[in-house]
């Protein structure tokens, strides 16, 4: 099942069939060292008790899966929508490292901004990105967000507390972007 579909990729609901792949992303230290949430190995038993969260697009977030081929490769997701400021977070992962460095990234974060703006109503989408990830701060950027705080020392990666900026970016127009097919 294709929900939006761009050039290279397409994002889709996360299914319980997803399971294997998260559970291998959510192992793999490189994946997950920069996210909120930090790197915390989990059983396959732990993470199938958070599957119904994570299928669940009835909320305030709307996770999905990064295809390429029909292949998961990735998870994109809109979190804490709040319906009456119309503001989001957006947060992004490339879970099979051939699908890095290869645009994959930026054509789910387009795809997804397009679902935001269109469907969804919402103007803005903010973000947390670790300053130290430096291919992950080029793309927020090269994607139109702006830089509009830093919270010095925020979180604790690889042993040492590193900088997270605070990035947004208003919807203002959709042209010149990927649109669903």
């Amino acid at each position: 099942m294709v929900c939006l579909e761009g050039k290279r990729i397409s994002l889709r609901p996360i299914e319980r069939t997803d399971l294997e792949s998260l559970n291998r992303w959510k192992n793999k230290e490189d994946v997950y060292m920069f996210l909120g949430g930090g790197y915390h190995p989990v059983s396959k038993d732990q993470q199938e008790k958070w599957m119904e969260s994570l299928i669940d697009l009835t909320g305030n977030n709307k996770r999905f899966m990064i295809t390429e081929s029909n292949n998961p490769v990735g998870m994109v997701g809109l979190y804490n929508i709040h319906w009456i400021h119309r503001t989001c977070e957006i947060g992004i992962f490339i879970g099979e490292e051939q699908a890095r460095g290869r645009g994959v990234a930026s054509e789910a974060c387009q795809l997804i901004e397009q679902y935001a703006k269109r469907y969804l109503n919402l103007r803005k989408i903010t973000l947390k990105a670790v300053a130290e990830n430096k291919k992950a701060v080029l793309m927020w950027l090269s994607l139109g967000y702006e830089k509009v705080g830093e919270l010095k020392e925020e979180r604790f990666i690889n042993g040492k507390y590193c900088d997270l900026l605070i990035m947004e970016k208003f919807l203002k127009n959709t042209r010149g972007m990927v649109h669903p097919g």
